[in-house]
Order: C-alpha cells, then structure tokens, then sequence
C-alpha cells in the first residue's frame, strides 16, 4: 500500500521527542514536524540545530524507527524576511525531513511568487523541496492559485501541496488535479468531511479541529487518490478535537492510522 506519514495538526498537543514515541505507538513509520507556527502565537516546536531536544528527539526516530517526512509551517507575509527561515531549514535538514509546507498570508502576488523562489533557493542547500498549501481563507486560496506561484517561481523544488479539504472546499475537483502536471504535486494531505461545506465562517474552525477521518465522510479520497502517482508523499492530517474533545492524543493517532489503512485497502481491492 502507498506509504503515509503522521501529520502534527492531528497531535499538535504532542511535540518532539514525545511525538516520536507516540507515532511509534500508533503504527506511524513516518511523521510531520510543526517547527514554525503559521499564525502568531500558535503552537510550535522549532528544535534548534545541534540541541540536546534535538539529540533526543534523533535518537528516538533511530530506535523506533520512525522518519521525519517533512516540516511546516514557513508562512510568507508581506513584511516576511525569508532569510530568518534558514535554522529551520538547518533543523529540517537535521531531522532527515525532504518536504517544507508553506502558506501565504500576501495579497500581493507579485511579490509572493519572488518570495517563493527566495525560499525555494534557501532551501534548496538543505536538501528540501517546498510545497505550497492553497486553503480558501489565505491569498493563495485555490489549485490554480498554487500552481500559477509555483510555476512562475520556476524552481525546481517549488511544488503544489493538494489538502483534500482545502481542494473540495474550495470548489477544486478530482478533474483538476488530474489535469495538472504531476510534476507539479510535491504531497497530499487526507483528510474526509462531509460534503457540504460550511458556512465561510465555519472553514476555519472545521479545517483546525472538526475533520473525519479517511472513510468516515464523503470526500471522493479513492478518486482523488486514482489520479495521483503512488509515489507521491502522502501525510493524513486529520484534528478532531472539537468533534472529539475527550480523545488523547494516542488514541488520535491510532484511530487515525487504522482508518487510512482501511482506506488504503479498500483502494488496493478496488484496483485489483
């Protein structure tokens, strides 16, 4: 089956080294790390390169065997500095991680697609790849507003990031995707919901802490996942605490794994 990651959104409770053993637990082989908060004063674990945290935090993905796929989020605002993001990419790096998500916060598209390119070159000596979120509340708030910065950045580790909430409840479709360049798809994130949105003022809080797990609602996940490649990398960020507020984080995550490899199985029988 198609290998997936822990996304932290789901456990945001929990951070690193914690978050390795609980990963472990729960049957994750790989997992996300939030070193940077998108929104002021959110929560964040930004591990400093050469910490004694980041010691632990290695040694425990040694002995559990757990990798770090990717680390969020690096936000870009108007009066961002894209220089100060480099000891988070250091601590990337350090962790072994591949992928950064990055979210605009810059009406201003112009500078926004210079921005991106910035970083992408600041990245780019660690070893990191970054994928752009499209969410409907943010500048960037649909696919093709994605794919219009990455494409005109034109770096070669500048990528997509496709949300499955955020792509339907922005009106995007499994037929976009598909129609896209899957060159341009860095990762995904699955998520389910049900198919009716909420009102605009409820996108945030549902996308924050009111999602299904995979196969509990009516998001088309087989579908969209039928016209993505097997090999892209594949995290499940589903944060439920306000549909199930007396949940531990272990038992998130745990519920979190069994339901996307029942959703992954499903797709395997589906195929074959």
């Amino acid at each position: 089956m198609r290998p997936f990651s822990l996304s932290h959104l789901t456990v945001l409770d929990v951070g690193p080294p914690d978050l390795i053993t609980l990963a472990a637990e729960a049957g994750f082989r790989a997992i996300g790390v939030r070193l940077c908060s998108p929104t002021a004063g959110g929560i964040e674990y930004p591990l400093q390169p050469g910490s004694s945290a980041m010691r632990e935090t290695r040694q425990r993905m040694a002995d559990l065997d757990v990798q770090v796929s990717d680390i969020e989020v690096v936000r870009l605002a108007s009066d961002t500095d894209v220089d100060t993001y480099a000891v988070a990419f250091e601590a990337g790096a350090e962790l072994g991680a591949r992928r950064v998500c990055v979210n605009i916060d810059d009406p201003e598209r112009a500078r926004v697609i210079d921005r991106f390119g910035a970083l992408c070159d600041l990245a780019a000596p660690y070893g990191l790849a970054l994928d752009l979120e499209f969410m409907l509340w943010r500048p960037v708030a649909r696919l093709e507003d994605a794919v219009d910065v990455v494409r005109s950045a034109g770096r070669p580790n500048g990528f997509v990031l496709i949300d499955a909430l955020h792509l339907f409840r922005s009106g995007g479709d499994v037929a976009a995707v598909a129609a896209l360049d899957p060159k341009l798809i860095g990762s995904v994130q699955l998520c389910d919901a049900p198919l009716a949105s909420p009102p605009f003022s409820g996108i945030i809080e549902e996308a924050r802490s009111d999602r299904l797990l995979p196969g509990e609602g009516e998001l088309p996940l087989l579908d969209l996942l039928a016209v993505l490649r097997d090999d892209i990398p594949t995290a499940v960020e589903v944060p439920m605490t306000r549909r199930h507020p007396s949940l531990g984080p272990r038992e998130r995550a745990s519920r979190v794994h069994a339901a996307t490899e029942g959703l992954l199985l499903s797709r395997r029988q589906r195929v074959f």
